[in-house]
């Protein structure tokens, strides 16, 4: 097949976190410009294998994701081409390859933006090279719903928003604009999509291969097979379904939830949160998908439970927010007060605390749960956190790190923001003396210790009050010891923190 002609025009759609067709916004829009004559490319530098935060596990709910997606492309009449290094290098060569064969390059090539200081970069110096090949870009909002430059003080002060209320309520402004709202209108297409999708082959809407420009199907493929086939099978934690079907399976599921969702999220025994969050940070599912699956924004009254995870949903677009326009806060604290706290860095404390060992079971369950599935409750997060920094004086970097060795859902701005709110060094982070109380938080959210017992087998026989309160007497044998007195390391933290603060005022 001949590709010299203005006729065989064609485009290029670069996935990077929106592994989804459904409502993708610039695979779309370049469907619709280039009469479905539209391809995909995914570039991923085998060098982040070696990451010091990689998680074989999210690398493998991943490659999940993508294979999904190729399969849906291929259906489609589309197709997908793996390259095994960064993009720079990627675009080059398929570039390179392109002319020598005697074919043109894409006439555009589209992607969706994203808000990592590294992404940014990395966006800007190829949207740079594209157009000295001659190739047009374009790029569009997609995985959160309103862009951080879209949030701006209509008062002095000037600069970016740091307290979340504030931010909330600009948020919320922009949200009730017609614009956003048919942006999400825009979403209930793609979940209807999707629908069709799950009841079988849909009518292609692509028409062009890779395999139709080279003569062979496209490669790249293998760098991930082989990976897989030598380091996925130490995975032992179960992976979950991954892919828009997942997606739109976990929707109805919570469907049946929301309504609770308001008190039953921080109750760790219970399925009460959403368990969106590993579609999330792939762009299997976006917030504005969730927005128009639940309706929330054409009602006109919100569910206590609607109007929670609303506010949710806006915290988790805050993260981005604050990477977006604080980029420093991925390498030190964003309150300059706390960027040289004296950590104590306990090798062997963090080691307990690492492996559930830490003889507080609110705390090892959460360890465990971590360990043992790549996920932790949220509420949970929050206490293991604490306790790390505050119990332990150990530094958020080394939690923050660990997470997303583990974390199927790993993500950096919302990770990041986790831990430095937890740590109180944050923007809008809990004041430093408010330290969790690791006997009454399972007290009071795990009151009968089912979570605890679920994921600290050692404790089954343990009546719960006594959880709450171990003592020498109602500890089994083989449980330890707790490693520090919190009532002691509570006013450690206390001191090192108000010294510190003081210091820098």
């Amino acid at each position: 097949m001949s590709l010299d002609t203005k006729a065989d025009a064609y485009a290029v759609h670069w996935f990077r976190r929106d592994l989804r067709v459904a409502g993708n916004p610039a695979l779309s829009r370049l469907r619709d410009e280039h009469q479905g004559r539209v391809l995909g490319v995914f570039c991923f530098d085998k060098a982040f294998l070696a990451r010091p935060d990689f998680s074989l596990a999210r690398f493998q709910f991943f490659i999940d994701t993508l294979k999904s997606l190729k399969n849906e492309l291929t259906a489609l009449g589309s197709d997908l081409m793996f390259c095994d290094i960064g993009p720079d290098e990627a675009f080059n060569t398929l570039f390179r390859e392109l002319k020598g064969a005697g074919k043109p390059l894409p006439e555009s090539i589209a992607w969706n933006r994203d808000y990592e200081p590294y992404a940014i970069d990395r966006d800007q110096r190829l949207q740079k090279w594209f157009h000295e090949q001659g190739v047009h870009t374009m790029s569009e909002r997609d995985h959160i719903l309103i862009e951080p430059h879209e949030i701006v003080k209509g008062t002095k002060p000037a600069g970016p928003y740091q307290i979340f209320t504030p931010y909330s309520r600009k948020w919320l402004e922009q949200f009730q604009t017609s614009a956003v709202q048919a942006r999400i209108d825009e979403q209930k297409r793609g979940l209807a999509y999707v629908r069709k999708l799950r009841k079988g082959p849909v009518e292609p809407s692509f028409a062009l291969t890779w395999a139709k420009i080279f003569g062979r199907e496209a490669n790249g493929w293998s760098v991930f097979e082989e990976y897989s086939a030598q380091n996925l099978k130490n995975v032992t934690i179960p992976i979950p379904p991954a892919g828009s079907l997942a997606a739109l399976a976990q929707l109805e599921t919570f469907k049946k939830h929301i309504d609770d969702f308001a008190d039953a999220r921080d109750i760790p025994s219970l399925e009460g949160t959403s368990r969106f969050s590993p579609f999330f940070k792939n762009g299997s599912l976006t917030t504005g998908q969730a927005l128009a699956f639940f309706d929330l924004h054409r009602k006109e009254k919100l569910t206590k439970g609607e109007a929670k995870f609303l506010t949710e949903l806006i915290w988790r677009e805050f993260g981005y927010y604050i990477l977006s326009k604080h980029p420093r806060v991925e390498r030190e604290a964003f309150d300059e007060r706390f960027r040289s706290l004296e950590w104590g860095n306990r090798e062997d404390w963090f080691e307990a605390w690492k492996t559930g060992k830490t003889g507080y079971p609110i705390i090892d369950a959460g360890m465990r749960q971590l360990n043992e599935t790549g996920w932790m409750h949220n509420r949970v997060r929050m206490i293991v956190a604490s306790f790390l920094t505050k119990d332990l004086h150990i530094n958020w970097q080394w939690g923050e790190k660990y997470f997303m060795e583990k974390l199927i859902d790993g993500d950096l701005a919302l990770n990041n923001m986790g831990w430095q709110w937890a740590a109180s060094t944050g923007c809008d982070a809990q004041p430093y003396f408010r330290i969790f109380n690791p006997a009454l938080q399972s007290k009071k959210f795990d009151p009968e210790a089912k979570y605890i017992k679920q994921f600290v087998p050692e404790l089954a026989q343990v009546a719960p009050k006594k959880i709450h309160l171990l003592d020498a007497q109602s500890r089994p044998r083989g449980y330890p010891a707790p490693i520090v007195d919190h009532d002691v390391e509570r006013h450690v933290a206390l001191k090192l923190y108000k010294v510190k603060a003081k210091r820098e005022e």
